[in-house]
């Protein structure tokens, strides 16, 4: 089930968000993890809507929005390889027109991820706490064209 969370949810969300980054990005080195710790958990975290995945009454994994950008999107490393993420994603993008996100560029298995769900890149940059290349990528909604008849 996925659900809003809750503020009882928040030490899951943050163990979940430090495991599975750690897994995700062992490119980054202690100094930047610190940086990344504090500047999730006191300011990209607070102001977000986060939706949880919720199995048996425990976190397993969650998403979270600041307006129509994807500040965090982690699941428990336990609960991967079994569409949890494709079900989170499934799950904000039926609430939105637009998404933005960034990934680390070398985190080649997110953005393979974020492309088969249709996001597309549109510009390179560098996390200004590690120096590593990040990819900016972007999924809008398609409308149909019907014409009139």
């Amino acid at each position: 089930m996925i659900r809003p969370a809750t503020p009882e949810d928040m030490p899951a969300i943050v163990d979940i968000w430090r495991r599975a980054s750690r897994l995700a990005q062992p490119f980054l080195d202690e100094e930047a993890w610190t940086a990344r710790a504090e500047e999730m958990t006191r300011q990209r975290l607070p102001d977000c809507r986060i939706q949880v995945l919720d199995a048996g009454g425990r976190a397993v994994g969650f998403a979270a929005m600041r307006g129509e950008h994807l500040e965090a999107l982690f699941v428990d490393p336990k609960a991967q390889g079994y569409g949890h993420g494709s079900a989170l994603m499934a799950h904000v993008m039926a609430l939105s027109e637009r998404i933005t996100l960034r990934v680390f560029s070398r985190n080649v298995r997110a953005v393979s991820f974020y492309r088969r769900l249709g996001f597309h890149a549109y510009l390179e940059t560098e996390d200004p706490a590690s120096g590593e290349p990040e990819t900016l990528m972007v999924w809008t909604r398609r409308r149909s064209c019907r014409g009139r008849g």
